[in-house]
């Protein structure tokens, strides 16, 4: 039995911490000293989740384990069999014929390691949120809407992944599917369904399909929906980005370059363009270049900017032959984290942007969903600020405030706009 204990705790810990660098937690178990010999192996097995002691916060070491307990730790094993090595599979075949009828009763699959789980994984993540909007003329307008997106992942071989999300968003009280008094039109869509994987022996990473996409600091694009195309990534320190999507009816030519100086500051620069078809008659409406950085220096603080130009078609007509510019920059202290409850974070930022600089609103800025386009744009005849604050109100769900106290960079019409939502994770 001891022999049995010991090969599965190590086939458990081999697939479960190897290659990974996980922080110990303080203690875990009262009756673990922190000079016993198996102190830090006790705590790396904790932390990954595949032990987790008895309920009165013991881990009880020299208590002998029942078949069903060990049963339950190789379960984990099985689980994550696909991290195995050759030898680890073989002693998990031993550990399956000897504890099959307990694996059965805990309703684990032993037919074959490949089957022990789904190749699909979900994850989900719900966002509850409130808007209000004020342009201190009429558009005074609240938006209340709930928003579900399932993500799912799955391995198509060892280089080569799946990756998918179903969007769904409806205002407060009613579906969408007709039910309510006024049912919204946006049911459920597939925004994201691509392949990631790596070439040439991983020094290229591509995504290939409706995928993310993200710019430098975000000031160019940031939008998770819809970007049909490929996008390859080459670089380790330097990394450098080049691709090609249709959004909408715009087709984007991208490129970016994020260039790690050090493990405290990056710089980036973008490029992104369209084509004259779909746009306008005139021409295109993008031709935009930025540059930027994000600085993690200063104690619990993170510093971010960039400051971009519009050169298209569109822009110069709109400005007497000029580039539509645009800048940004953003303090934040530190910053809720959904792994960790009542962690918190607030910001201040501020930005401005000529008219015409981001005519259709790709560009970045929380806020605005759902209202007014003509005079809500957020990146696009615009200067104010921006206030922020996120708390964990539990594990995994996270609270966000944020007030823009925002106006037209050209006119005299506000673009003040509050944002209150939870979401929680899944």
């Amino acid at each position: 039995m001891k022999r049995q204990t010991a090969m599965a705790l190590a086939a458990v810990f081999a697939m479960s911490v190897a290659g990974t660098a996980l922080a110990a937690p303080a203690n875990p178990f009262t009756d673990v000293p922190a000079k016993h010999w198996a102190y830090d192996s006790i705590n790396k097995l904790a932390k990954s989740g595949v032990i987790s002691g008895y309920g009165d916060g013991t881990f009880k070491g020299d208590k002998t384990l029942t078949r069903y307990e060990i049963a339950v730790i190789v379960g984990k094993a099985l689980a994550n069999s696909d991290k195995a090595d050759a030898d680890t599979k073989k002693t998990l075949e031993a550990l399956k014929a000897e504890f099959g009828a307990e694996l059965n009763n805990l309703g684990v699959r032993v037919d074959n390691l490949e089957k022990n789980a789904s190749k699909v994984k979900f994850t989900g993540e719900v966002r509850a949120r409130y808007e209000y909007s004020d342009d201190s003329t009429t558009n005074k307008k609240n938006y209340e809407k709930t928003r579900v997106r399932l993500s799912m992942t799955a391995p198509i071989d060892e280089n080569v992944t799946f990756k998918g999300r179903f969007h769904s968003e409806s205002s407060w009280g009613v579906s969408g599917t007709g039910i309510g008094p006024a049912p919204d039109t946006n049911n459920t869509v597939l925004d994201q369904a691509y392949i990631t994987g790596k070439i040439f022996d991983g020094a290229v990473t591509y995504n290939f399909g409706r995928q993310p996409s993200y710019l430098g600091q975000g000031l160019l694009y940031d939008n998770s929906q819809n970007n049909d195309g490929l996008v390859v990534t080459a670089g380790k320190d330097v990394k450098v980005t080049a691709g090609a999507f249709k959004y909408s009816t715009w087709n984007f030519v991208v490129g970016n370059i994020d260039f790690k100086l050090n493990d405290k500051l990056n710089l980036t620069a973008s490029y992104l363009a369209d084509d004259a078809d779909g746009a306008v008659a005139t021409g295109n409406l993008y031709k935009s270049t930025a540059a930027g950085l994000k600085y993690t220096g200063l104690k619990n603080f993170t510093v971010s900017g960039e400051y971009a130009q519009n050169d298209s078609d569109w822009a110069n007509l709109k400005n007497a032959g000029d580039a539509a510019k645009a800048w940004a920059g953003k303090i934040k202290y530190r910053g809720a984290k959904a792994s960790e409850a009542k962690s918190y974070g607030v910001w201040v930022g501020y930005r401005k942007a000529d008219e015409n600089f981001d005519k259709k609103n790709v560009g970045t800025l929380d806020m605005a969903n759902g209202m007014d386009a003509v005079y809500l744009l957020e990146n696009d005849n615009v200067k104010g600020l921006e206030y922020g604050f996120d708390y964990a109100v539990f594990k995994n769900g996270i609270l966000t405030i944020q007030y823009n106290d925002l106006e037209e960079n050209k006119g005299t019409r506000d673009k003040r706009n509050l944002i209150a939502q939870l979401v929680y994770s899944f």
